[in-house]
């Protein structure tokens, strides 16, 4: 009917797929049939050429989803349930909080079982002794293990070549699939060979890629590449009806907008990046009394800051003019729960003055997740960990970040930092002066009643 809609979509309308197998060409849509062919063949160039994903296993088979990557996960572990035993619904998830990936089990009609992780110095990473021991307590239950590669610092990449091993041992029988979250993975090359070697020493079913996050393309679509054509012809036989071909679009126009090797000059100029950004990053939190958190180079993507000076009542920090306030008279412990808040303020700061992709994460907080009539407890939810001992506020250097960009944002997080000690100490300082007023108010009340009792004992 629209004009605007029609030119928007080229024309196409139609689709991709045919009901009951998203691969499968559909004869009444020539055109969307072999633009998706066409991204599929480019996409996998692209991962193999340019991101250096091997062609022989990690990128030997693939598909791009018009889903996002929490439902295309969804989708590929309904595949991996429709073709195992029914006993089989339990999938152990490497803890990330992040809720996608785990709404996405849910989603799949399956048991999510929470696999802990360790934090070893900054980094918080997944305890494969807890792995192994519940793929022994769960036996022929487990359908997968969900790994992740890309993920919010402390979080850094699990170990996937030891769980592919793990994997691979005679006792799980070959039954037990191996799922790797990859989100944006793609443009960092130590996480893509990490995925490379977990292919070659062991077991890897599906890798499953963010198409926004790696080509910066809109919200709504997801690859999935694997060492196995089967696995990928079934995720697509189990896709319900035909598919929006929007996303796909949008990915074919980008990749021939930027070509190969537009697309490794952006990979080129993020590593380049890298550095500037750890020293911009390490310079800011020298300055008002913090430190980066040493996750580097195992996670080169997103990097942290501590944020303890923010929750500290006495304001005995640099105010980032090299002086340092302080207020005996208003120095108190604060609580936990203001100690949140204080952060989460710091957090509404960068939002409103339009810095965005930034997170902010006190220490100590309780999340519940609802799946059906089970309540799911995540304490310190946000650092992937029960117990992180930081505060803390992430950041990323991710592709497509033009140097201007990143000085900008240095920029914005700076002032805000500058105005929410200024803020803050105006609010300590209102405190103080209420607190003053109430104990001379009292004193005086003390008098009173002094005066007139002795008034009355002089009668």
């Amino acid at each position: 009917y629209s004009t605007i809609v029609s030119n928007r979509h080229f024309g196409m309308g139609h689709g991709i797929g045919r009901s009951g197998d998203l691969c499968e060409p559909q004869p009444k849509a020539v055109g969307s049939s072999a633009l998706a062919v066409l991204t599929k063949y480019l996409v996998l160039d692209v991962m193999r050429r340019g991101s250096g994903m091997e062609k022989r296993s990690s990128a030997k088979f693939g598909m791009v989803l018009p889903l996002c990557t929490g439902m295309s996960m969804a989708l590929t572990l309904q595949s991996f349930k429709s073709e195992s035993d029914r006993e089989r619904n339990v999938v152990l998830w490497c803890r990330i909080d992040q809720k996608s990936c785990f709404k996405a089990i849910q989603t799949a009609g399956l048991i999510p079982i929470i696999i802990p992780t360790l934090v070893i110095d900054d980094c918080v990473t997944t305890s494969l002794v807890a792995l192994r021991e519940q793929l022994t307590l769960y036996g022929n239950r487990v359908l997968a293990v969900i790994t992740t590669t890309s993920c919010f610092a402390p979080r850094i990449p699990d170990k996937v070549d030891e769980v592919a091993k793990l994997l691979q041992l005679p006792e799980f029988e070959g039954k037990v699939h191996h799922v790797i979250n990859n989100a944006y993975g793609l443009q960092c090359a130590k996480t893509v060979k990490l995925i490379n070697r977990a292919c070659a020493v062991g077991k890897v079913c599906a890798i499953v890629c963010s198409t926004d996050k790696n080509f910066m393309v809109p919200v709504g679509g997801a690859i999935i590449t694997s060492p196995s054509e089967t696995i990928i012809q079934n995720i697509g036989k189990l896709y319900p009806g035909r598919a929006n071909a929007s996303p796909i679009l949008d990915l074919f126009i980008t990749l021939l907008s930027m070509g190969l090797n537009g697309y490794q000059e952006l990979l080129t100029d993020r590593m380049r990046l890298v550095n500037r950004f750890q020293t911009k990053l390490t310079t800011l939190a020298t300055k008002y009394n913090e430190r980066v958190l040493v996750t580097y180079p195992w996670n080169s993507i997103s990097f942290g800051m501590t944020l303890h000076t923010l929750s500290d009542s006495d304001l005995s920090i640099t105010n980032g003019d090299g002086d340092t306030p302080t207020n005996d008279t208003i120095a108190s412990s604060a609580t936990k729960t203001k100690a949140q808040d204080e952060i989460s303020y710091f957090g509404s700061m960068l939002f409103t003055r339009c810095v965005s992709g930034t997170r902010v994460v006190p220490t100590n907080i309780h999340k519940t997740i609802a799946a059906g009539d089970v309540q799911y407890e995540f304490e310190g939810f946000g650092s992937s960990t029960d117990e992180y001992p930081h505060p803390y506020v992430t950041m990323a250097c991710a592709i497509g970040l033009p140097e201007s960009e990143l000085d900008d944002f240095f920029g914005r997080m700076e002032k805000c930092l500058k105005d929410f000690f200024v803020k803050k100490k105006k609010r300590l300082n209102k405190k103080e002066m209420e607190r003053q007023k109430k104990e001379i108010k009292e004193t005086l009340e003390k008098v009173t009643t002094i005066g007139k009792d002795v008034e009355s004992l002089q009668i």
